[in-house]
């Protein structure tokens, strides 16, 4: 979804830079691009669309992950939760296919899969995170933060931190909605600076750093910063599907 400011990496060469310091094999499947997970329409009430579009990709989702074998990683936090609860809109057959699946998110696949493996070479000063809506939903919040604490030295949520009214592409269409529902949030990140903004999900990560004037991105890139290549390091497997389809 766009590119990186600044012509730093993408989101996607940033997961391949990060799994291959932790000596984590995976797959990025040829025909990922253009998949989604149908929350684009399930916001909208466009019922049908969704249910169409889940089981599209659920049925993709079981072949790049060899029936189940292998987990399914996400780098949009909002599509993970979109597919995890995805189950009542789909066919008999994918349902069963669903619950043989394992999908995780990235905050998952960096605190379970690469930080074991990694080396912490470098941490940052202080940091400023936007856990997204889904994250929380999840229950991820916790490991988010976890996350950035072994990676920098002072780590901040704002009191004010909540929805960006994002809500999927509803801010590109009304962006006096994300203009409002930031605004809380963003007054109490300008209060001081930061070495980092940080998040899991791109199009929160575009309307938090319209609100506040600075870079947000996915927590990926901080790890990538700070972790070094370790040798002797146990290969893993892991396969990748990006929640934006754009960047792979």
């Amino acid at each position: 979804m766009g590119d990186a400011a600044g012509g730093k990496k993408s989101t996607i060469e940033t997961f391949i830079s990060l799994s291959g310091k932790a000596g984590i094999d995976f797959l990025i499947p040829q025909d990922a691009q253009g998949s989604c997970c149908g929350q684009i329409f399930s916001s909208k009430g466009y019922s049908k669309a969704f249910a169409h579009t889940a089981n599209e990709t659920i049925q993709k989702v079981w072949q790049w992950t060899d029936e189940g074998r292998l987990p399914l990683v996400l780098d949009v936090t909002s599509c993970t939760y979109t597919l995890q609860g995805c189950r009542p809109v789909l066919t008999p057959e994918n349902k069963t296919k669903l619950d043989k699946l394992k999908i995780i998110d990235s905050i998952d696949y960096i605190m379970d899969f690469v930080l074991p493996h990694a080396q912490v070479v470098r941490r940052k000063e202080r940091v400023v995170l936007h856990p997204v809506c889904s994250l929380q939903k999840m229950g991820l919040e916790a490991k988010f933060v976890s996350i950035a604490k072994q990676l920098a030295q002072e780590v901040t949520v704002p009191l004010h931190s909540g929805c960006c009214g994002m809500a999927g592409d509803r801010g590109f269409l009304v962006p006096e909605l994300t203009k409002s529902a930031t605004m809380p949030e963003a007054n109490e990140v300008k209060q001081q600076e930061y070495d980092g903004y940080y998040s899991s999900a791109k199009t929160c990560e575009m309307a938090m750093s319209e609100a506040v004037g600075r870079n947000y991105e996915s927590i990926m890139y901080l790890l990538d910063e700070c972790i070094g290549q370790r040798s002797n390091t146990a290969t893993q497997n892991a396969a990748v599907a990006g929640g934006a389809p754009a960047a792979l």
